[in-house]
């Protein structure tokens, strides 16, 4: 898929941000992983400290899809380590945006995805299965819902209601 350059469909779009079909995310997430600029339709996740589920959605095929990760915004411990990153890439995962912490960084910015998160944390997670899979989440000022699109580059990151053409 060819990368959409998250400034010029801002630009393009005005009609969609004014609506709302369009958001953009707040700009408080730190670039991992091989591939800066990528896109997909979301898959969406709510945990706190505990990446059972996580694991679970990753060992999916992820047929060019982003999963969204709502870690509450926890800064306590890590959600996504560099084995999780490199059964995402493995299983075709474009990437994941986290609401939360990675470790193993070097890992992480080793694998063919984007990743997106807070922070890195060197503290794993819990191992409870407590969550919630493909329920709207509140992410970086807006909602975000299962089958939207997520287009992330160096410039920020986008959420769209369908699909955006080039």
């Amino acid at each position: 898929m060819a990368a959409l350059a998250t400034a010029e469909a801002c630009d393009t779009n005005a009609a969609l941000l004014a609506s709302g079909d369009l958001r953009v995310l707040q700009p408080t997430f730190l670039i991992y992983g091989q591939c800066r600029a990528f896109s997909g339709s979301i898959v969406t996740l709510k945990v706190f400290e505990d990446n059972v589920l996580v694991r679970e959605l990753l060992e999916i095929r992820g047929e060019g899809r982003v999963l969204v990760i709502d870690g509450g915004g926890s800064m306590r411990c890590a959600l996504v380590g560099g084995n999780l990153g490199q059964l995402a890439q493995n299983m075709g995962w474009a990437g994941i945006l986290l609401n939360g912490c990675i470790r193993d960084v070097d890992e992480i910015n080793a694998c063919d995805i984007g990743v997106r998160a807070l922070a890195s944390n060197p503290l794993k997670s819990n191992k409870k299965g407590i969550g919630e899979k493909h329920v709207p989440v509140y992410i970086a000022g807006t909602w975000i819902r299962d089958g939207e699109w997520l287009y992330a580059d160096s410039d920020g990151i986008l959420v769209s209601k369908s699909e955006l053409s080039i």
